[in-house]
């Protein structure tokens, strides 16, 4: 039995006939299940908690990259497979995954499934990148070093799955699993003519990161907020996803 779980936004009429569209096709494909329909009384983690004890075949998020990112900051860790149906903008995870309005529903069918990477944030995980943002952070290294920084982006990208992850590594060592800090700053150079701004990047590997500084907030996937972070690690092979033949990695 497969779980369906719907977005709120989708009891909008504008998305009825894409809706009723990919159900024809599930039917059609024999991937018929159980509709689980979110509210402001159902929250994604109680819906979720509750239908992973079912033990779905697949767990199956009908929405955008919001409810993805949710989804994956609960699921970290679960062995049933999570498919996505992208409805909605944006939908840039579905996208790095392969998937699309179009051929989402013979991907399910085709049903093939990877082990992801995840980077965990104490007990939440997150695909591409987390966000860390406070007035002076103070961060520590493996254990091994501490690095402070006012900069004006200060980041966490796993590589794996991060499109914009630019001149990072594409894909971590198997034997050494690694997430990037990547901190941006805003460089004012001057000359006799202008001043100019340009962006100086540092990238550090690591395993463990330490947030040592109070009142620091990290954003997970752009929609995902904790406060007063304690750890970041790598989570190994810690999202079982189905993914389309055209996937980004």
């Amino acid at each position: 039995m497969h779980t369906y779980i719907y977005d709120t936004f989708l009891t909008d009429k504008k998305y009825f006939p894409i809706i009723n569209s990919i159900e024809a096709k599930i039917t059609e494909l024999g991937l018929s299940g159980r509709i689980c329909r979110l509210s402001p009384l159902r929250s994604l983690r109680d819906v979720i908690s509750q239908e992973l004890k079912r033990l779905p075949k697949t767990l199956i998020i009908v929405g955008n990259d919001s409810i993805v990112s949710q989804a994956i900051s609960i699921m970290g860790g679960n062995e049933v497979p999570l498919g996505i149906i992208p409805i909605g903008e944006p939908n840039n995870i579905a996208a790095r995954l392969g998937i699309n309005t179009e051929n989402c529903c013979s991907i399910l069918s085709a049903r093939r499934v990877v082990d992801i990477d995840l980077g965990a944030v104490d007990s939440k995980t997150f695909l591409k990148s987390a966000e860390i943002n406070g007035e002076q952070l103070r961060l520590m290294i493996d254990n091994n070093y501490y690095i402070e920084s006012s900069a004006s982006k200060v980041e966490v990208v796993n590589s794996f799955l991060n499109e914009e992850a630019g001149d990072l590594p594409a894909k971590s060592n198997e034997d050494k699993r690694q997430l990037h800090l990547v901190i941006t700053k805003e460089i004012i150079k001057k000359s006799l003519l202008k001043n100019s701004r340009e962006l100086e990047r540092s990238i550090i590997p690591f395993a463990d990161l330490q947030v040592v500084s109070d009142n620091a907030t990290i954003t997970l996937d752009g929609f995902v907020k904790i406060t007063n972070p304690h750890s970041i690690s790598v989570l190994p092979r810690g999202l079982k996803t189905i993914v389309g033949r055209e996937r980004g990695f």
